[in-house]
């Protein structure tokens, strides 16, 4: 993980369920979802959304999931996020009430409605502060509370501050009425409406609210999680992605040019394999995401670019120069990045199955790991390459799940058992007869799980780690592992463990899959990933 984080901690160090981190320990990228409120400090904005709070920096002009905001908070459903300038107080109206703290402090207070003459949060309309007020409009209603305490103050006492009231920008509010764009013209494929824009493809985003910020620029967020920015007399909007469009990731991918690639798999998910269909090929939504590390820059790549695209269960992604290699339940995707071309190989041009579940690259060629055994594939004109002196003949039969290489062996994770080949010659060694489905190559030994965790060492060989283990990873002498939604650190040399979960930043509840390095650790879930810099404390 090599992103630079340029932050001033204002917030000091947060509580979590192991320890107190800083902001910047953590990393989330996530789908936003409906963007619901905008609010405005000094330095930044905040789009407060249905999966959080992302903070945008002006000055960088950069945007970045807030971690104290989000993670720290568990305040679902925000309907109005808003910042005191009077007082440098946030204040944000939730699915569980209303909670207020000072910008410098790091715990939040509740904030009662009792004696305030509303019943409900959903009785809000918009919130705001006035030089001695904190406001609350309910209907036609203008509601005056004491800013420090949140208690309600005297109407008498603050009535001559109704003028005076800056008012929050909320979906739910009056930011959220009289939505017009159709002045404004944007870039693509795209066609503004009324209060809304459409894509060529059909796919329509409509604006949810509208804010101005203090240097003049136009924000407007939209049910969908994009955002569209304005600019002080100019016509263009500009659409700005800041995350995922999708929730569940099941395999991600980092290549040589820093780029980080995000997929899901419905099949390793739920075992339930769907080839497209007419109600299907209406879904919008990208199957493949990738985000430029560096420049925080997301593009996105739909299944109705090509009808080469059967099938969007990404299994395993590989990149080669400017190429892109997506193993699907349908054959090998590739895709050519300079012009955006799509092709596909399949059992028809000669792969033992279509399903691929793994591949690695080997002096010129690509390895599949496929339901049917083992094929390769050439990297210049991308044929499936014979097995001529029948060195993969005897996998035809096998299921493989996983493969690892070095340079002189590959090894196998099939339903045979786990596999040892040369790279040169024909003999194929047994080393275990477990069913493993998830494999790594750690210091000459195997590690894999077959549901219980084992380290292999040789045929009869093998030694039991731990229970109940679906993913993991190695980093030195600790281990990563996962299983439905506990995650767990493991010191192999002082068997000391730590839990991780929500509480110290890992979005979701189902975990599919757990990667590490030597600095950075990341947790692939059903609401995104969290990258966290574990070395840091361990």
């Amino acid at each position: 993980m090599r992103y630079i984080f340029i932050f001033i901690n204002v917030f000091g160090l947060l509580e979590a369920q192991n320890f107190r981190y800083v902001p910047e320990d953590w990393y989330i990228i996530t789908k936003p979802g409906a963007i619901t409120a905008i609010a405005e400090d000094n330095f930044n904005l905040y789009f407060a959304t249905e999966n959080g709070v992302y903070r945008y920096d002006k000055a960088r002009e950069d945007f970045q999931y807030d971690y104290t905001f989000s993670v720290q908070l568990e305040f679902p459903k925000i309907t109005h996020f808003y910042f005191d300038s009077y007082r440098d107080y946030f204040w944000m109206v939730h699915g569980q009430g209303i909670s207020f703290k000072s910008s410098v402090s790091t715990n939040w207070r509740d904030m009662s409605l009792i004696n305030s003459g509303i019943f409900s949060i959903y009785e809000i309309g918009d919130i705001g502060s006035s030089p001695e007020y904190f406001w609350i409009r309910s209907g036609a209603e203008f509601i005056p509370f004491d800013p420090f305490s949140g208690l309600p103050a005297d109407w008498e006492d603050a009535q001559n501050e109704v003028d005076f009231i800056d008012w929050g920008h909320s979906s739910q509010g009056n930011a959220g009425y009289e939505l017009e764009i159709s002045k404004y013209s944007i870039e693509g494929d795209w066609t503004v409406g009324l209060h809304k824009i459409t894509h060529k493809d059909g796919r329509t985003i409509r604006v949810t609210m509208h804010m101005e910020d203090d240097e003049g620029n136009q924000w407007f967020g939209t049910d969908s999680g994009f955002i569209l920015k304005g600019w002080v007399h100019s016509s263009r909007l500009k659409m700005i992605t800041i995350g995922l469009l999708s929730e569940n990731v099941t395999e991600a991918y980092f290549d040589s040019e820093e780029n980080w690639w995000f997929t899901d798999s419905r099949f390793k998910r739920t075992g339930q394999f769907l080839s497209f269909n007419s109600l299907y090929q209406t879904n919008h939504t990208p199957f493949i995401s990738q985000w430029n590390e560096p420049t925080n820059q997301w593009t996105y790549y739909y299944h109705n670019e090509s009808i080469v695209i059967e099938n969007t269960d990404v299994n395993s992604i590989l990149r080669i120069g400017s190429t892109m290699y997506f193993g699907t339940m349908s054959g090998l995707l590739y895709l050519d990045l300079y012009n955006r071309d799509w092709n596909i190989i399949t059992a028809t041009n000669g792969l033992n199955d279509s399903a691929v579940w793994d591949m690695i690259e080997h002096d010129g060629s690509i390895y599949l790991a496929t339901s049917n055994g083992i094929n390769e594939v050439s990297i210049i004109n991308h044929n499936v390459i014979p097995d001529r002196d029948n060195k993969f003949d005897k996998l035809t039969q096998f299921n493989i799940y996983d493969m690892e290489a070095d340079s002189q062996y590959l090894y196998l994770a099939s339903d045979a058992g786990l596999l040892k080949l040369g790279w040169e010659g024909t003999e194929i060694k047994t080393l275990s007869k477990r069913d493993l489905r998830k494999i790594r190559l750690e210091d000459g030994k195997i590690m894999g799980t077959d549901g219980m965790l084992w380290t292999i060492y040789g045929y009869d060989d093998e030694e039991y780690i731990s229970p109940n283990i679906q993913n993991f990873d190695m980093c030195g002498s600790f281990l990563w592992s996962s299983s439905g939604n506990q995650i767990t650190l493991t010191d192999t040399i002082t068997a000391r463990s730590w839990d991780y979960g929500i509480e110290d930043g890992i979005p979701g509840n189902k975990i599919y899959g757990v990667n590490c390095d030597e600095s950075w650790v990341w947790f692939l879930t059903n609401k995104g990933v969290a990258f966290y810099n574990w070395s840091k404390y361990h």
